[in-house]
């Protein structure tokens, strides 16, 4: 019970998690959700629009609707300031919006039912008429965090992040070595001189050169492997490789006498324990909609957070400017002790939080039946493209979620609306080039750790879709070098070049730096034509610097 207990399908051991080069990475992914479940962001979603509402109402009671539908929310809001100094249950207008209005005895009563039950909502007596029609038609038309949506926002959330760890184990698992996610029993020889082992202990020693960890179940009458057993066992072998092996072990953790371990036999595990066989390389830290964090083999760290930023993309592309989704890596040697791991993600965690907000403007809107593609310059100069789906699954023009903060405060678009606040909301199909908008951006950061003292180093931090461009560049400079070799000189080449142009280069021309990029690596790769320029302009962002330090140095992939 204790065994079956502790190991499910997942593991709980480090050294089973660790890959071929003894390495292990734990990610972290969040996605912002604390402003969505305290309505803060739900005031950016309507429930109709309000020229969808007067296209489909254009005559209430028997009377011609007011409302401009070509100006409909500077209309509706003039004609409800207009109302106020009188309250008339009848009205055709505030009728057709709310049909609880013609029950209610003034307008301080309805205000309070419609307003006031938001939290840190304004009082109808410390507003003046212009506020007051602002607060009432936001809330006629927003979405309101009422605890179903709350609990929906959630429950989405944890469906992500539930369905991503699905994919985890698999992706963690792949090899061509079958030994990668089986277990043995290994039967020491009887009797045999020294051998004193305690029930659930585990034991670490060495074989074949490589860490090789048991624990012991009396109960089994023998030793259960812990460890990575394609370290140990290649492919072709069988299980019996390990016998009549000697190997010397020691309790993890103390400083006891080693005791040696003659191995009488080896097989699977039998019954009733016989689930324990196989297993994920994967351990669960934590899962919620806040937080998912999980350690994988570090070999599979990359295509994880590659799988997490597309399907993010994909889920909720509607509103990825406010739900945006950091991811960060820590890789780790497994003898770096885990309590400086979890510092070092802590400080990560916090870096991929900041900052809240950036400025950026859009140069680019193209727009297809199902979706617009967005491009835009963002504050470090480049350019990112983010599409954004502007119709329901039914076919149906999308008036409820794509909407960005506009950085200009001005009604222009009959979809646009304003806060309260003087926030004015945008449907993505409305953007122009040279229209800002308000964005939080999705990043992605990560940090190898070589030693415990690393966990005060910043690491990387890159946008979503500079990650993206990154492992992009990688595969394309995989393709195009000669050697691995060719590829571990040139990042020493690079590395080498910006120590010496550090002073230099500030003043030195833009294309003296580029030129210089070029040759350098047309030198090591020998390449050119598009490969050659789609490498240097990685190079001027810093990406093939980066896709180098992190697959070469961190991952140890070889071309």
């Amino acid at each position: 019970d204790w065994l079956s207990g502790r190991l499910g399908d997942d593991t709980i051991w480090f050294e089973e998690v660790a890959d071929r080069n003894g390495r292990a990475a734990l990610i972290t992914l969040s996605m912002d959700l604390e402003p969505w479940l305290n309505g803060e962001r739900v005031d950016s979603l309507r429930t109709q629009a309000i020229p969808e509402w007067r296209r489909f109402n254009p005559v209430l009671s028997s009377t011609p609707n007011p409302v401009d539908p070509d100006r409909p929310f500077e209309s509706l809001l003039k004609y409800i300031q207009s109302r106020l100094s009188q309250f008339d249950p009848n009205d055709p207008v505030l009728q057709s919006l709310q049909e609880g209005y013609r029950h209610e005895p003034d307008w301080p009563t309805f205000f309070q039912r419609i307003v006031e039950d938001r939290a840190e909502a304004p009082s109808w007596h410390g507003l003046n008429d212009d506020q007051r029609a602002a607060w009432l038609v936001h809330q006629l038309f927003c979405k309101l965090p009422s605890p179903g949506r709350v609990y929906r926002f959630w429950r989405e959330a944890q469906a992500f992040f539930e369905d991503l760890l699905k994919e985890f184990r698999q992706i963690a698992k792949r090899s061509e070595n079958p030994w990668r996610v089986r277990r043995l029993l290994v039967r020491p020889q009887r009797p045999q001189p020294g051998g004193n082992w305690r029930d659930g202990v585990l034991y670490d020693g060495r074989w074949r050169g490589a860490q090789f960890s048991l624990v012991y179940i009396e109960g089994l009458g023998g030793f259960l492997t812990s460890s990575n057993l394609a370290r140990l066992i290649r492919a072709e072998e069988r299980a019996d490789a390990l016998r009549g092996q000697q190997i010397t072990l020691e309790e993890e953790d103390t400083s006891g006498r080693p005791q040696p371990l003659l191995v009488e036999q080896a097989q699977e595990v039998p019954r009733p324990y016989s689930h324990l066989r196989v297993y994920h390389p994967l351990i669960l830290l934590e899962l919620s909609p806040l937080r998912f964090r999980v350690v994988v083999p570090l070999e599979a760290a990359s295509e994880c957070v590659d799988l997490a930023i597309a399907r993010w993309k994909e889920s909720f592309a509607r509103v990825g400017d406010r739900l945006p989704l950091r991811a960060g890596i820590v890789a780790f040697d497994r003898t770096v002790p885990f309590q400086a791991v979890v510092e070092a993600v802590r400080h990560l965690e916090e870096r991929l939080a900041r900052p809240e907000e950036e400025r950026w403007t859009v140069v680019q809107n193209d727009r297809c039946l199902e979706a617009v593609a967005l491009a835009f310059r963002c504050p470090d100069g480049q350019t990112r493209v983010r599409v954004v789906p502007v119709r329901m699954p039914d076919g149906r023009e999308d008036v409820f979620y794509p909407y960005v903060k506009a950085e200009d405060r001005t009604l222009r678009n009959p979809l646009d609306f304003r806060h309260p606040d003087g926030t004015v909301y945008r449907h993505a199909a409305d953007l122009r080039p040279g229209d800002g908008v308000v964005v939080i951006p999705a990043r992605a950061g990560f940090l190898y750790m070589e030693t415990a003292g690393t966990r005060f180093e910043e690491g990387s931090l890159l946008y979503a879709e500079d990650w993206e461009a990154m492992r992009e560049i990688w595969r394309l400079a995989v393709r195009v070098a000669p050697s691995q070799t060719a590829l571990q000189r040139l990042r020493s080449a690079l590395t080498r070049l910006e120590q010496g142009w550090h002073n230099f280069r500030p003043q030195a021309p833009a294309d003296l730096w580029r030129d210089t990029l070029r040759a350098l690596i047309a030198e090591h790769l020998e390449t050119a034509g598009a490969a050659l320029e789609a490498l240097t302009e990685a190079a001027l962002r810093g990406l093939l610097q980066r896709a180098l330090e992190w697959h070469i140095t961190a991952l140890r992939l070889s071309a």
